[in-house]
């Protein structure tokens, strides 16, 4: 793999970009870049890495990443084993702090998008009501001119802005990480999520990445303020959650299926990172869903 500082392809007659992407599967692994970016998925489903953060993505999530905040939207393995259709695909809107004049965000009337930029550094995911107002304006300009785009961003913005129903992401604000730290931690990214249902050996993962297991593991919470075994287990019980929402599996079956081998462990541990146990989150998800409809 080869993460990088993404430089992104401004226009010289452009100060944002504002463009729809389809793919077999998402290539860009774990970056960065100075721009802001508003990211509609338009289609696929996967997980998502913002920061220390990391969660299922699907079609209709929007999110909001902040500049220099590394992150990565990884296409479910399905899309990597054969063409599925429809692609994965997203909606993407970037910008600098200074793309529409060094002091725009300063203006007294920009103070409420100033004060949603600077929370941006955790990554923000937006739900509800708002969430769809803005899916539909991004997926209505899309095709339309560059100004229409230009104006519709500031929209956007003041929606955001004044969304009651955000979601802060990363529990840290990650700035700047250099080239070899941005290698590593994609493939250690890469290795979790491909293999997080097996026997995950911390071992052969230092070695992948050519570090002793007591040097991966000091390397691994530096740079994400996280143990490599809690990141592990917010990865298994994030899919848990989503069987649990999405299919009929009993919970023994959801408990395998997410990588645990004892059922005691897994309840014991979805119950710490949730607040309740499997089958209440089964029930107040469809409560919810019946609610809503």
């Amino acid at each position: 793999m080869e993460p990088i500082l993404q430089r992104l392809p401004l226009s010289k007659d452009l100060s944002y970009i504002y463009e729809r992407y389809e793919s077999p599967f998402f290539e860009t692994p774990w970056h960065y870049h100075d721009e802001f970016e508003i990211v509609l998925c338009d289609g696929g489903f996967g997980k998502k890495v913002i920061g220390n953060h990391t969660s299922e993505y699907k079609e209709g999530d929007l999110i909001l990443i902040g500049s220099k905040l590394p992150h990565w939207f990884r296409a479910d393995e399905t899309f990597y084993m054969h063409a599925a259709f429809p692609r994965p695909a997203s909606i993407v809107i970037q910008f600098r702090s200074d793309s529409f004049g060094e002091s725009f965000f300063d203006l007294v009337e920009m103070t409420p998008v100033r004060s949603l930029l600077e929370k941006a550094k955790f990554g923000l995911e937006f739900k509800g009501y708002a969430k769809e107002l803005i899916n539909k304006i991004i997926k209505e300009n899309i095709h339309k001119t560059s100004l229409e785009k230009f104006l519709s961003l500031f929209e956007i913005l003041q929606l955001m802005a004044e969304s009651k129903e955000q979601q802060r992401l990363s529990e840290i604000g990650m700035e700047g990480i250099s080239k070899k730290d941005s290698n590593r931690m994609s493939i250690i990214f890469d290795q979790i999520l491909k293999n997080f249902k097996e026997p995950v050996s911390v071992e052969d993962l230092a070695q992948k990445v050519n570090l002793t297991k007591a040097a991966f593991c000091r390397y691994f919470k530096a740079r994400t303020q996280k143990t490599f075994v809690a990141y592990l287990m917010q990865v298994r019980i994030n899919h848990a959650c989503k069987l649990l929402k999405e299919t009929d599996l009993s919970v023994l079956e959801i408990c395998y299926e997410s990588g645990f081998n004892n059922l005691s462990n897994f309840n014991r541990q979805f119950l710490k990172l949730t607040k309740q146990n499997p089958k209440a989150f089964r029930k107040n998800q469809h409560t919810s869903v019946s609610t809503n409809s």
